[in-house]
């Protein structure tokens, strides 16, 4: 029998990631090098940043880790032109959906005029009296 202990976090990836790659084999899935991709754009003014948007691909599907707008330059589009340029990104490496989440006291309407739809949230989460919304957009060639 198994017993469980604790083990270095490196090690059990490395270990993990071989059951997967295994199983992706064995069901003839080939998405070799479009897992792990850190994709950022930032928004200027001049030289100096002002916003931007963090991107982390999984496969088919990108998940948006961060959108900020220095508070000078909200109201400008900025967040609207971060999210459409996240887009052409995703289009451009065949993205079928892009997921995020936000916080009560953040974006939620935000998102919502970007076409993305609400598939879940949880109350209390990270904190008491928060709640995390989680949207999605499912993304079709133009």
């Amino acid at each position: 029998m198994a017993t469980l202990k604790r083990i270095d976090s490196l090690e059990l990836d490395l270990f993990l990631k071989g059951i997967f790659t295994q199983q992706f084999a064995e069901n003839h899935f080939d998405y070799e090098g479009k897992v792990g991709e850190v994709l950022a754009i930032g928004a200027y003014d001049g030289e100096r940043l002002v916003g931007g948007i963090l991107m982390r691909r999984r496969y088919a599907h990108l998940d948006i880790a961060k959108l900020a707008v220095a508070r000078d330059y909200r109201g400008q589009r900025l967040g609207t032109q971060l999210i459409q340029a996240a887009e052409q990104v995703a289009r451009d490496r065949h993205i079928i959906n892009i997921t995020l989440s936000t916080r009560s006291y953040q974006a939620v309407g935000f998102y919502e005029k970007c076409g993305y739809q609400i598939y879940g949230t949880l109350a209390d989460l990270p904190f008491a009296g928060i709640t995390t919304t989680y949207f999605v957009k499912r993304l079709t060639a133009k």
